[in-house]
C-alpha cells in the first residue's frame, strides 16, 4: 500500500503533463487525461488521509479530505463538459415549431420560478438575435444566435438596468471558457505536484530540505541564545541535557519546512496567464517570505517548548505550535494570497471564475434533478 500510495502522484503528474501537451491537438484527450490525473490525486488523498487519521492528526486529515473532494471535483468537470457551445442551467429541448431551442444561464442570482416555468413552457416570446426582453424585475432575456449552436436564449439575473453588450458578454459562459479554467487550475496543479511529490516522496530530498531548514533554525536561534544543537537530519536538543531526561527533543517534519505553501504559491504564478515580469514578482512576494515566516514559527516553538514559555514543555509546545502559531501562519498566508492577487489580478479572476463555474455546476445539478 505504501508503494502505490508513492507511486499515483507520479503518474497523475504524467496524465497532467498529457493533457498540457495535448491542449491543442485533442479537447477529449485533454479532458480525459487530466480527471484521470485528478482521480489519481484523489485516492493518493484518501491514503494518505487514512494514515494521518490512524496518527490522531485528525487537522490534517481533515485538509487532506477537503482536497480530496477538490479533485474529485474537477475530474467530474473535466468529464461532463462538453458538447454545447453555451453552458445550459437548464433545456426543454427543442420547439417543434420554431426549431428554438431553450436554455439558460446564470452567472449572477437565481432564476426566479416564474422564468423557469416559462422555459419549461416553452412559451417565451421570441425576440430577435442580440435583443433583451425584460422577463421581470432584474431579471432579462437575451436572443444570442451562437455560431454552430444554432437559437438559444440567456438568461441574466441580478442586473437593475437593462444589460449593456459588456454585460451581456459577462454573463454568457462557455464550455470553452469552462474548460480554459479547468486547465488553468490542472496548469497550477502540474507545477505544484513536480515540485512537492519529489520532497514528499522520494526520502534522500525530503530528508536535505529538512536538515536545511532544522540546521537554519538551530542556527538562528544560536545567534541570540546559544541552547540548541542539531542531530541531523532533524532533531533539535537543548543544552540542557536535565531537559531531555524526561521531554523528547523536537523534530522538523517536511510540514515544518511550509513545502506546501511554497509549492502552492509558485504554481498560482507561474501557472496563470500573465507576463512573467509580475510572475516573478508574486513569486518573490511569497515564496521567500513564507520560508523565512516559517524559520520564525520554529524558533517560536523551539523557545516556547525548551523555555517552558507557557507552563510544562507538552503544554507550551501545544499552545505554540497548535493554537498561536497555526493562527499566524493563517493571517499570514491571507495576507500575502492579498498581496499575490495585488500583482496578478489574473490570480485573482481565476478564483473568482473557478468558483462561478463550480456554482453554476451545482445549479444545473439542482435544476435537473428537480425540474
Amino acid at each position: 500500500m505504501l508503494i502505490l500510495k508513492s507511486i499515483l502522484p507520479f503518474i497523475a503528474i504524467a496524465l497532467f503533463l498529457l493533457a498540457l501537451v495535448s491542449r491543442k491537438r485533442s479537447e477529449a484527450l485533454l479532458c480525459f487525461s487530466a480527471a484521470s490525473g485528478w482521480l489519481l490525486f484523489a485516492g493518493y488523498c484518501y491514503l494518505d488521509a487514512e494514515g494521518l487519521f490512524a496518527r490522531g492528526e485528525y487537522f490534517d486529515a481533515s485538509m487532506t479530505l477537503v482536497f480530496l473532494i477538490f479533485a474529485v471535483t474537477l475530474a467530474i468537470l473535466l468529464l461532463t463538459t462538453k458538447g454545447e457551445d453555451i453552458l445550459p442551467l437548464f433545456c426543454t429541448g427543442t420547439d417543434t415549431g420554431t426549431g428554438t431551442r431553450i436554455g439558460a444561464d446564470l452567472d449572477r442570482g437565481v432564476i426566479s420560478e416564474e422564468l423557469k416555468s416559462k422555459f419549461r413552457a416553452n412559451r417565451l416570446p421570441e425576440p430577435a438575435p442580440g435583443s433583451v426582453r425584460r422577463i421581470r424585475e432584474n431579471e432579462w432575456l437575451l436572443a444570442t444566435d451562437e455560431p454552430g449552436a444554432g437559437r438559444g436564449y440567456i438568461a441574466i439575473a441580478g442586473s437593475s438596468s437593462k444589460p449593456g453588450n459588456g454585460e451581456v458578454t459577462i454573463s454568457i459562459y462557455k464550455n470553452r471558457r469552462i474548460r480554459d479554467i479547468l486547465f488553468t487550475v490542472t496548469k497550477i496543479a502540474f507545477i505544484s505536484a513536480v515540485l512537492y511529490f519529489p520532497f514528499a516522496e522520494i526520502p534522500a530530498i525530503g530528508n536535505a530540505l529538512i536538515f536545511l531548514t532544522a540546521k537554519l533554525t538551530t542556527l538562528t536561534i544560536n545567534q541570540f541564545d546559544y541552547s540548541v544543537y542539531l542531530v541531523p537530519p532533524s532533531y533539535i536538543y537543548t543544552t540542557n541535557s536535565a531537559f531531555h531526561e524526561f521531554y523528547k527533543p523536537i523534530e522538523i517534519i517536511l510540514a515544518c519546512t511550509a513545502i506546501q505553501s511554497m509549492v502552492l504559491f509558485t504554481g498560482l504564478a507561474f501557472g496563470v496567464d500573465a507576463p512573467m515580469k509580475r510572475a516573478l514578482k508574486a513569486f518573490m512576494v511569497s515564496v521567500p517570505v513564507i520560508y523565512g515566516l516559517n524559520l520564525i514559527r520554529n524558533i517560536f516553538v523551539c523557545e516556547a517548548y525548551f523555555g517552558e514559555m507557557f507552563g510544562a514543555p507538552a503544554h507550551s509546545f501545544y499552545v505554540a505550535h497548535g493554537v498561536i502559531a497555526r493562527i499566524g501562519v493563517f493571517i499570514s498566508l491571507v495576507i500575502i494570497a492579498y498581496a499575490v492577487f495585488v500583482i496578478l489580478p489574473e490570480a485573482l479572476e481565476l478564483v473568482e471564475d473557478f468558483f462561478r463555474v463550480i456554482i453554476c455546476s451545482f445549479r444545473r445539478l439542482h435544476l435537473y434533478l428537480y425540474r
